[in-house]
């Protein structure tokens, strides 16, 4: 998924559309990045590593993206993201292993695009609800304007965008035995 198109596609999404933007790229990013971390905790990606062990060392680090393995670490304790060893090796060799990681934003399917726009969406209004004091200035998207008299509208539809992302990551995916 490319970063530019779905920053636009939340601008257009949320009405942020003209400069200035009510919502610096920095900010947009931040809201997108946690999207794309929850949507790794309800459909992670299937990765492969391999890790070299040597003699004398007995930790080893897993890659930042690791959530859990899947096959070819059953003889080792993991914690967190670090492999232990109980004892040190004798001679070097390689261990092959299966696991599931989190997503970025290069990495996600497009068509994941409308669960990014509606988790961001959902967290966007939140947001703007609950920071009140800046609010009378702001427009989004679909000829909504946030007011202090239309809080139950905008949490409404907050609420409508969390339940259709919910409803959606946790559908489950592929064949039922």
């Amino acid at each position: 998924m490319d970063q530019t198109a779905l920053l636009t596609a939340l601008r257009a999404e949320i009405g942020d559309k003209e400069q200035p933007y009510r919502y610096n790229d920095k900010e947009l990013l931040e809201f997108v990045q946690s999207a794309v971390y929850d949507y790794s905790q309800y459909r992670p990606r299937r990765r492969r590593g391999i890790l070299n062990i040597q003699p004398e060392v007995l930790e080893y680090t897993l890659p930042a993206d690791f959530q859990t393995w899947v096959v070819g670490l059953e003889a080792y304790e993991v914690l967190d993201n670090i492999l232990y060893l109980n004892s040190s090796p004798v001679a070097s060799y390689s261990v092959a292993y299966t696991y599931l990681g989190n997503h970025d934003i290069a990495s996600m399917p497009e068509g994941a695009l409308s669960l990014i726009l509606d988790f961001c969406t959902w967290k966007l209004f939140s947001d703007a609800v609950r920071e009140g004091s800046e609010i009378s200035e702001l427009k989004l998207g679909k000829g909504l304007d946030i007011k202090f008299d239309n809080f139950d509208q905008i949490n409404e539809l907050a609420d409508k965008r969390r339940n259709s992302y919910l409803a959606a990551v946790t559908k489950p995916v592929g064949g039922v035995t």
